[in-house]
């Protein structure tokens, strides 16, 4: 449901989306009455084929309930913000444009997720260079990026990142998952590009070119019968290219869009957004989707040894044991510095 308030018309508008029907059979069957005097206009549109690659275009019939005899023929367009490269049949590219994500084996404490594109510019601007390809990565509170280490433009180039444009969300360096209250973290990469070629791809092959984004693990709470190994996951992320829109592109008249509602708000209001298709590779088994596993080493409570108090018994006496060396030393030095004044004046009256 959407809950709209139109502050020139006085309008408060509610619209409620669904993909498919409610009744048995599929069949859709609505019963909508107006109520104190308020217009009913119910539209039955199906997407058309736009003539400008930035828009999308509808048509359909509209009806007034109450005022029409008969449903009149619409046809309307519009701007739109957002869309699909693998479906929007106006955009044209020079090769597919998906890519794939996947954790570098082996993953430890600090993995890596690597992004493996295929994708060219766009064809639908006549500026082409202001295009550039982002990555918009959602991450839980288990994973954090270093933004310390993000920021060492050395370490950027030899993982084909372009830039670091926003880090948002709990980034702590120290503070295990258990102590972290926020559900986790953002972070939106603007990527290396075939508008950029690198060194190491020809721009025509079609070819991949991978990005990799070093991640960080969270200590996680101990675990029972785990074997001392927990899974975390992180959904794939949004890959795309963001161009400034043409001029005359009249963005506020769209009534599906919403903004800032994501990584749409890190952008300025004439920006259009071109969506790769991510790519599952079915051969590999993977049947959760666009998420990816991670296995994460944590301590077992439920270990034999950890049941009779030998683990904590162990480091209580190790703690000990350095304490009383520490002890040790210092009172070593201090023994010397008491006997030093002596020994000089010995020296002297020989």
């Amino acid at each position: 449901m959407d809950i709209d308030f139109d502050s020139i018309s006085s309008n408060l508008i509610f619209k409620t989306y669904r993909h498919r029907s409610l009744n048995a059979g599929g069949r859709w069957s609505e019963y909508l009455q107006p109520y104190g005097g308020a217009k009913l206009e119910i539209g039955f549109l199906a997407p058309e084929h736009a003539t400008e690659p930035e828009q999308i275009k509808l048509g359909g019939f509209l009806h007034v309930v109450g005022e029409d005899d008969q449903l009149n023929p619409t046809l309307f367009s519009f701007s739109s913000r957002h869309h699909s490269l693998s479906q929007d049949a106006q955009v044209q590219t020079t090769s597919p444009s998906t890519y794939t994500a996947s954790f570098l084996e082996p993953t430890g404490l600090h993995p890596q997720l690597r992004l493996a594109i295929s994708s060219s510019v766009p064809q639908t601007t006549s500026h082409p260079e202001s295009c550039a390809l982002h990555a918009y990565l959602t991450l839980p509170s288990t994973l954090f990026p270093d933004k310390y280490q993000l920021a060492n433009p050395n370490l950027l180039k030899g993982l084909n990142i372009r830039s670091v444009r926003s880090i948002s969300g709990y980034t702590d360096l120290e503070a295990p998952d258990y102590a972290v209250k926020p559900w986790g973290s953002s972070m939106l990469l603007e990527l290396e590009s075939l508008n950029a070629p690198l060194e190491s791809l020809d721009p025509s092959s079609g070819k991949e070119w991978n990005v990799d984004i070093p991640l960080h693990l969270r200590y996680l709470a101990p675990t029972s019968g785990t074997q001392g190994i927990a899974e975390t996951s992180i959904p794939w992320p949004v890959v795309f290219w963001a161009c400034t829109a043409e001029e005359g592109s009249k963005m506020g008249i769209n009534p599906f869009d919403r903004t800032n509602l994501g990584f749409d708000g890190l952008f300025g209001t004439n920006t259009m957004f071109y969506h790769l298709k991510p790519k599952v590779n079915v051969s590999s088994g993977a049947t959760s989707g666009l998420v990816e596993k991670l296995p994460v080493p944590v301590l077992d409570a439920g270990w034999k040894w950890m049941d009779n108090g030998m683990v904590q018994a162990g480091t209580g006496l190790v703690v000990l044991l350095g304490w009383l060396w520490v002890v040790w030393k210092l009172f070593g030095v201090a023994v010397k510095t008491w006997k030093g004044p002596g020994v000089e004046k010995e020296k002297k009256k020989q």
